[in-house]
């Protein structure tokens, strides 16, 4: 078992790495063909690259040597708007001569497939649907504009830079004025109204945690259907080691537009702090699933002894091998492909992966069918981080939620240390008094329903 003091240890080391690895190499301006400028500006013939105010396309018919209208790279001209998930998507916006687009192109970008399904490449519903709009339009997401189901970082990212850069084009360059007198964009109530699973987040998270204080199991197993259901199967996953790496990387999305993102940040991190691995035994979508699968499989298995004590210490071997590559090669697809295999969520939720993908989905769901919350507790990175930073801090006196066993009246039955399905309970032999290891135990109070003492009391 990893002792308090080693996981003090082991945060410490982790919250440095960021410092210690920053240098992060600057995304290189992307090659713009003459294919791709007629791609988002087809009307035009010739184009001319102009660097004054900022580097942009003019597009001339050779007939006459009209101008017909402006192409711009996000990345060029509103840069620190452009970035996505993990690094900067470059997108080649055409406008013509009205300030309208006329075409959008992705030219590079480092986001998870698995949750962008294809609908980034060119052609897609979601990049067509700007065509027309122009910069006196909101662009407020999911509601002039449609987001990607699950990565609503990266549709606001996308969203966001061509609207910026829209801006600046047709105020600068065609010479018109824009309208930005417009509350409606900036209302925060407003953009409650378009993102409506801000409420029933923390709605849920709420029930959660009555349930948890009321001890009803029952309850639990309705909270991580809703679970699998809403963050799993509706937002394509829930809370991820990516989200994590994020953070680390210091480029996060505009608060207003990613009120869910933010939230889920705040619930996932915060109720860590104050009671440990909650998300873990409560609102993970894929633990929810796996934990139900291990219900309905009459064969269970036991992992316990050295087996257990070493397979544990594989889940935080992934966090900082994920944590490395993150942070070294922050624009390299690398860490977002092998934190998309070794994270099943989004191949099981988004029913997206390739061949490798698939087979790690299938292995995981296998064992989860007959050890208890297999992939969570073994291989799961983000549990790993989630263990290591309740015990720091618990350390630190933070932490004011736990799961209790009674210690002096304890019958040493044992009742509650077989019921465990996380083996995270073990007992003295001399003073049979019970011990909870706080890095492993999911909060699921099953332990204090089963220990006859404990329960009479409840």
């Amino acid at each position: 078992m990893l002792g308090k003091k080693n996981l003090a240890k082991a945060a410490v080391f982790l919250l440095f790495i960021p410092a210690l690895l920053n240098s992060t190499p600057e995304c290189f301006a992307e090659s713009v063909t003459k294919r791709d400028l007629a791609d988002v500006l087809p009307a035009a013939d010739a184009f001319a690259k102009k660097t004054e105010p900022f580097a942009h396309y003019l597009g001339y018919t050779t007939d006459g040597g009209y101008l017909m209208g402006v192409v711009f790279l996000t990345t060029e001209v509103v840069p620190a708007e452009s970035w996505g998930y993990r690094d900067q998507i470059a997108i080649l916006v055409g406008v013509d001569a009205r300030g309208k687009i006329t075409g959008v192109k992705v030219l590079s970008e480092f986001e998870s497939p698995r949750y962008t399904k294809g609908l980034l490449a060119d052609g897609s519903w979601f990049l067509t649907q700007f065509e027309e709009m122009d910069a006196g339009d909101n662009f407020i997401l999911e509601s002039d504009v449609d987001a990607i189901t699950g990565a609503t970082i990266t549709s606001s990212a996308v969203t966001r830079s061509i609207k910026a850069g829209l801006e600046l084009v047709t105020e600068q360059v065609l010479r018109q004025h824009v309208d930005k007198d417009n509350p409606i964009e900036h209302l925060f109530f407003q953009h409650l109204l378009w993102q409506m699973d801000f409420f029933f987040l923390w709605g849920m998270v709420g029930l959660a945690f009555w349930s948890f204080f009321k001890k009803n199991e029952p309850l639990r197993y309705f909270i991580l259907g809703l679970s699998f259901a809403y963050l799993g199967i509706l937002m394509g996953g829930g809370f991820s080691i990516n989200d994590i790496l994020r953070l680390l990387s210091g480029h996060n999305p505009v608060f207003l537009n990613n009120l869910y993102w933010y939230s889920l940040v705040v619930i996932a991190i915060g109720s860590t702090v104050i009671a440990g691995r909650f998300y873990c035994g409560w609102l993970c979508p894929f633990g929810a699933f796996t934990e139900v699968l291990f219900g309905l499989v009459p064969t269970q298995w036991r992992i316990t002894g050295t087996a257990d004590k070493y397979l544990k210490v594989v889940k935080y071997v992934n966090l900082g091998i994920l944590l490395l590559i993150g942070l070294l090669f922050a624009n390299n697809i690398l860490a977002i492909y092998l934190a998309g295999i070794i994270e099943p969520f989004a191949t099981f939720f988004n029913l997206h992966g390739d061949l490798i993908s698939w087979i790690w989905l299938l292995l995981m769901l296998v064992f989860s069918a007959f050890v208890s919350r297999f992939y969570c507790r073994y291989f799961c990175p983000l549990g790993a981080f989630f263990a290591l930073l309740s015990g720091f801090c618990s350390l630190l006196r933070l932490r004011r939620i736990s799961v209790n066993l009674p210690q002096d009246n304890c019958k040493g039955c044992r009742l509650a240390q077989k019921g465990c399905r996380m083996n995270a309970i073990s007992y003295d032999n001399q003073s049979k008094r019970p011990s909870i290891d706080r890095s492993e135990c999911f909060m699921c109070n099953t332990c204090a329903a089963t220990c006859p003492v404990e329960s009479k009391r409840l």
